[in-house]
C-alpha cells in the first residue's frame, strides 16, 4: 500500500523542480549564449552537455514533456561535438543560438504557470493521470521516449505507475481522463504497492549512495575546471549562479557538499544560515566550502563562523581543490569507524557500545585490560575509549604500553571516567591520552567526541599517503620534494648536475583539442615517459599545469645532450588515450649548478627564462643559462664579492626617514643596500643591484634584504617602537611562483603585521612584466604587505598601469627634483600625478630633498612625503624624531 508520506514526498520534489525550473532553464540559456557570442571551448561545452542530460532527464521523469523534449534536441545536437571532441562552426552555433533563444517561451510559460498550492493539493496532483492540455505539447514524442530517462527518483520509487510519465492519450481517452475526477485520498490508499526490491538492494548504504555536489559559481574559468573535474570524478553536480537560487534548492533537496565561489563571499553567513537549516533537517554530515579572494585571518574567521568546513584562499589549484572536495565527500563513506572499549564494568562497557553502534560504529568491548592488549592487532581499532580506574592495569598504564607499539602511537585514546580531580585529568593525558570525558555523558555528545576524533585521524592518514614524494604510478616526485631537495644540493656547494625545465609545446591548443580530463591523464603519462628515461639518480615532477622540471647529474653540456635525447625520444613516442593517438613535441631550458645561482627560485627562473630565450630562436627548443660570470672568462670583480656576501650574509642596511608633510607621525624608513668591498669602498644599491641581476644572484639579495627588515620590524615592535620600512625588490621576486608563500611564513612565523613593510619595484620593470607583477602584488594585497612603485613620472603606459596594479606609494621620477621643480609646467604635471594617486587612494613619494625650496615647492603639489639628505642622511640607527618634523 502506497504510504501517505510517501505521496506527499513526491509531491514536494516535483512542485519544487517546477519552481525552480524557470530560473534553471534562464541559466542554461545565458551559458549557452555566453558560449555562442564569446567563442566555444571544449570543455565549458561538455559541462554544458551534461547539464542538458540531467535537466532533460529530470523533465521526463517529473512528466515536463513539453521542457524534457526541447532540452532533449539540443543535448542531441550537442552530442557529436562531445563525442568527437569538436567545436561547433559558425553556421551550427547559429543553429544553436536558435534554439537557446527558443527557451524563453518554455520559461515565460512555466513562470505563468508556477502557482504555489497547499501541500494537500499537491498529493492528489503527483498521483492524477497527465491532463491533457496541461502542458502543451512542442512536437510529438516518440514511441517509448520515456525509458532513456533513467529510473524514477528515490522517493518516489513505490509510488503507482500512473505517477510515471507516459505517451500521449488517443484523444478518447485523453477527454474522458479529462472528465473524470482526480482520485480521492481513500481511492490512493487502495492502490496495489508496487513489488519489493530485492533484500540487498532494499536499504542503500552511504557508499552506494552518489554523493550530490551544490556548486554555487558565476563560472569562471576555474570554476568550470573543478566541475569538469567533480564530474569526472563520479559525483552528481548541480550549478546554480544565485544565493536565491541555492535557498530554494537546499529547501527541497539534499545534498552532501555545497561550494561557495569567491564572487560570492559576502553572502556567507546567509549561505551558511541555509546549510546549517539543512543540516539539522537532514539529521547528517552536509559539508560547506568557501573560496575566498583573501586568506587574511578575519575573513578565515568570518567562513568558519558561518559553518565552512573548508576555507580555501585564492589563487589555487584545481587538484589542491579536489582532493579538499574528496576529503569532504568521502569521510563517511568509507568502513565504519572501529572503536575499542576497555571498561572493567560490563553494564558501562555495554552503555558505550550500544550508543555507539547505534551511529553506525563496529566496536568490541574488552572488560580486562591486559586482554585488550590481545584485540589490537586484530581489530585495529581507530579509536580507544578508556577507563581510567581498573584492576590489574590502570588506564593510564594500559595507555603508556599501547603507546610503546608503533602502529599505534597516533590511535587516538579518550579516557571516560567518573573522576573529577582536574589533577588526574592532567596525570591521564601526559600518559598519552588525547581527550577526557567525564561520566556521565549525554549519548550525543560521546558519539560527537569519538567521530571528530576519528574523522580527524582518517583525514590525517589520507593526507600522510598523499605526502608520499613519489607517485607509484608515473614515477614522478612531488614539486616540492624537488624544491627541497634542490636547496639542499645548493646549501652542500653541489657543482655536478643541474635542473632542467620543460614545457609542452602548443599546450593550450592541446588541451582544447582534448578537453581538460584527458589532458591530465596525457600529461600524467608524458611525465611517466619522462621519468623512465632518466637517470636512476634522478629526479622529476610536475611543475605547473603544462611543465616538468627534473634535476639531473652532469654538467650544462651533458645536460643540454640528455634535453636533446628526451625532445627527440617524445617526439617519436605516441601517446593514446580513449582512443586517440597523440604526438607532443617538448621545449627545454637548464640552469646547471656551475651557473654559481645560490637558491632554488633563482634556478627555475634562469632555467625557464633559457626555455623561453631559445623558443625565440628559429628551430631551437634548447635552451642553456648562462650567467655573466661564466659567459666572460674571469667575470667582473664584483660578482665574486656579491656571491660572497649572500653566503656569509654580509650585506648592510642603511636607513633614511620618510616624512608625512601634512600630518602623522608614523616612523617610516627606506631600507638602502649597501656592500664594503676589501678596500673599504661602501657600494651602493645602484651599484650592486645591476651586476647581481646579470649573474642571477638579484633574487637572493630581495630574499636577504625582506629577511633583515622583518627582523628589525620584529625587534622595534619588541620595543613598542613600531616602524614601517620600505624594501626595494628585483622584478624577479615578482616572477618567483613561491616568494609570497615565503613573505607570509615569515610574517607568520615573527607574528608581524604585514602592513609594517612595503616592497618597492622601480616602474620601467613592472611595465616590462606587467602580469607576473599583477599577480605578485595581488599576492601581498592579500598580505596586507604594501606596495611602492619607484621613478613613477606621467607617461601614459605609468597612468595606466594604475588600473591594474594594487599599488600603496608612488616614488616619484628624479626629474621632479631639484631646480627642475621651476618649471610651472613640471609642476602642473606632477600635480596631476598627485590627484590621480589620491583619487586611487595611493600616497605619493618625493626622493632626493637636497634643499629648503625644493622641499617647499613640491609642497604645493600635494605629495604625501619628503625624503632625501635634506630631511636626514641614511645611517645605520633609526634616531629621527617624526613628531617634532611634522609639528
Amino acid at each position: 500500500m502506497l504510504k501517505q508520506d510517501d505521496t506527499q514526498q513526491a509531491a514536494e520534489l516535483r512542485l519544487a523542480f517546477i519552481r525552480h525550473l524557470p530560473k534553471r532553464l534562464e541559466t542554461l540559456r545565458k551559458r549557452g549564449l555566453r558560449l555562442c557570442t564569446q567563442g566555444w571551448d571544449i570543455n565549458a561545452l561538455s559541462i554544458l552537455f551534461r547539464e542538458l542530460q540531467t535537466l532533460a532527464g529530470a523533465c521526463g521523469r517529473y512528466g515536463l514533456l513539453d521542457v524534457g523534449e526541447r532540452l532533449f534536441a539540443m543535448e542531441s545536437f550537442l552530442a557529436p561535438f562531445v563525442e568527437n571532441v569538436a567545436i561547433p562552426d559558425r553556421a551550427q552555433t547559429e543553429a544553436f543560438t536558435m534554439q537557446l533563444t527558443g527557451l524563453d517561451v518554455l520559461i515565460a510559460q512555466h513562470e505563468e504557470r508556477h502557482i504555489e498550492p497547499a501541500v494537500t493539493q499537491a498529493a492528489q496532483l503527483t498521483v492524477a493521470p497527465a491532463r491533457a492540455g496541461s502542458y502543451p505539447l512542442q512536437v510529438t514524442p516518440p514511441p517509448e521516449y520515456w525509458k532513456r530517462f533513467g529510473p524514477a527518483p528515490e522517493r518516489a520509487a513505490n509510488a503507482p505507475a500512473a505517477t510515471l510519465p507516459r505517451p500521449a492519450a488517443a484523444p478518447a481517452a485523453a477527454a474522458a481522463q479529462k472528465s473524470s475526477p482526480a482520485p480521492t485520498a481513500a481511492a490512493i490508499t487502495a492502490i496495489p504497492p508496487a513489488a519489493a526490491p530485492p533484500p540487498e538492494a532494499a536499504v542503500a548504504s552511504p557508499a552506494s549512495e552518489q554523493r550530490k555536489v551544490f556548486h554555487l559559481s558565476d563560472g569562471n574559468p576555474l570554476a568550470c575546471e573543478i566541475d569538469q573535474k567533480i564530474e569526472a570524478a563520479g559525483y552528481e553536480l548541480t550549478l546554480l549562479d544565485r544565493v536565491d537560487e541555492l535557498k530554494e534548492v537546499l529547501a527541497a533537496f539534499a545534498p552532501h557538499l555545497v561550494v561557495v565561489d569567491a564572487p560570492f563571499q559576502d553572502a556567507l553567513e546567509p549561505v551558511g544560515d541555509m546549510v546549517k537549516a539543512a543540516r539539522t533537517r537532514l539529521g547528517r554530515r552536509l559539508g560547506l566550502l568557501a573560496f575566498s579572494d583573501s586568506g587574511e585571518l578575519p575573513v578565515r574567521l568570518r567562513a568558519m563562523r558561518a559553518g565552512a568546513d573548508s576555507f580555501i584562499p585564492l589563487p589555487v589549484q584545481s587538484g589542491d581543490v579536489m582532493a579538499r572536495i574528496a576529503e569532504l565527500l568521502d569521510a563517511d563513506t568509507a568502513d565504519p569507524f572501529r572503536v575499542l572499549i576497555v571498561e572493567d564494568d560490563r553494564s558501562q562497557a555495554m552503555f558505550a557500545e550500544s550508543i555507539l553502534r547505534k551511529a553506525g560504529m563496529r566496536t568490541l568491548a574488552a572488560t580486562d585490560p591486559l586482554a585488550a592488549l590481545d584485540h589490537l592487532d586484530a581489530f585495529k581499532p581507530e579509536l580507544i575509549l578508556m577507563d581510567l580506574y581498573m584492576p590489574n592495569c590502570s588506564g593510564m598504564e594500559l595507555t603508556a604500553i599501547i603507546r610503546e607499539r608503533e602502529a599505534f602511537i597516533n590511535t587516538p585514546i579518550v579516557f571516560l571516567s567518573g573522576e573529577h580531580d582536574e589533577e588526574k585529568h592532567f596525570e591521564a593525558l601526559n600518559a598519552g591520552g588525547d581527550d577526557f570525558l567525564s561520566k556521565p555523558i549525554r549519548p550525543k555528545h560521546l558519539i560527537s567526541a569519538v567521530t571528530n576524533r576519528v574523522r580527524r585521524a582518517r583525514t590525517l592518514g589520507r593526507r600522510a599517503q598523499a605526502n608520499n614524494p613519489r607517485d607509484p604510478v608515473t614515477g614522478l616526485y612531488q614539486r616540492a620534494h624537488i624544491v627541497d631537495r634542490l636547496n639542499a644540493m645548493l646549501a652542500g656547494d653541489e657543482t655536478d648536475g643541474g635542473l632542467v625545465y620543460i614545457e609542452l609545446d602548443g599546450a593550450g591548443r592541446i588541451r582544447e583539442r582534448v578537453g581538460l580530463t584527458s589532458f591530465d591523464a596525457l600529461f600524467n603519462q608524458i611525465g611517466a615517459f619522462l621519468a623512465a628515461h632518466i637517470g636512476a639518480n634522478d629526479l622529476a615532477a610536475r611543475y605547473g599545469d603544462t611543465s616538468f622540471v627534473q634535476l639531473c647529474q652532469g654538467d650544462a653540456d651533458a645536460l643540454a645532450r640528455l634535453a636533446a635525447d628526451l625532445r627527440d625520444r617524445t617526439a617519436r613516442e605516441v601517446f593514446e588515450h580513449e582512443g586517440k593517438s597523440l604526438a607532443v613535441s617538448l621545449s627545454f631550458g637548464i640552469c646547471a649548478f656551475d651557473a654559481g645561482l645560490g637558491d632554488a627560485g633563482a634556478m627555475l627562473n634562469a632555467a625557464e627564462r633559457a626555455l623561453v630565450e631559445a623558443r625565440t630562436r628559429e628551430n631551437s627548443h634548447i635552451g642553456v643559462y648562462r650567467t655573466a660570470a661564466t659567459a666572460v672568462a674571469g667575470g667582473e670583480p664584483l660578482v665574486e664579492m656579491i656571491r660572497a656576501a649572500i653566503k656569509a650574509e654580509d650585506f648592510q642596511l642603511l636607513f633614511q626617514p620618510m616624512v608625512a608633510l601634512q600630518s602623522g607621525d608614523d616612523e617610516q624608513f627606506q631600507a638602502l643596500l649597501r656592500l664594503r668591498g676589501d678596500n673599504g669602498k661602501l657600494h651602493t644599491a645602484a651599484e650592486i643591484l645591476p651586476v647581481a641581476e646579470r649573474a642571477g644572484l638579484a633574487a637572493d639579495i630581495d630574499r636577504w634584504v625582506v629577511s633583515r627588515c622583518l627582523l628589525v620590524i620584529a625587534e622595534r615592535a619588541r620595543q613598542r617602537r613600531p616602524v614601517t620600512l620600505f624594501a626595494g625588490q628585483s622584478i624577479e621576486a615578482a616572477r618567483d611562483a613561491q616568494r609570497a608563500a615565503w613573505i607570509g611564513q615569515m610574517l607568520e612565523t615573527r607574528r608581524l603585521p604585514g602592513e609594517r613593510l612595503v616592497l618597492e619595484f622601480r616602474l620601467p620593470e613592472v611595465i616590462a612584466h606587467v602580469r607576473e607583477a599583477t599577480a605578485f602584488t595581488s599576492a601581498l594585497r592579500a598580505l596586507n604587505v604594501g606596495v611602492s612603485l619607484a621613478a613613477f613620472d606621467a607617461n601614459p603606459a605609468s597612468l595606466q598601469l594604475l588600473q591594474h596594479l594594487p599599488a600603496n606609494y608612488l616614488k616619484l621620477d628624479q626629474r621632479y627634483s631639484g631646480s627642475a621643480l621651476r618649471d610651472p609646467a613640471l609642476r602642473e604635471e606632477l600635480r596631476q600625478i598627485v590627484t590621480r594617486a589620491h583619487d586611487g587612494g595611493r600616497r605619493v613619494i618625493a626622493p632626493l630633498i637636497e634643499d629648503a625650496q625644493t622641499a617647499s615647492l613640491l609642497w604645493t603639489t600635494g605629495v604625501d612625503y619628503l625624503q632625501g639628505d635634506f630631511i636626514q642622511q641614511a645611517g645605520q640607527d633609526m634616531s629621527f624624531d617624526f613628531h617634532a618634523a611634522t609639528a
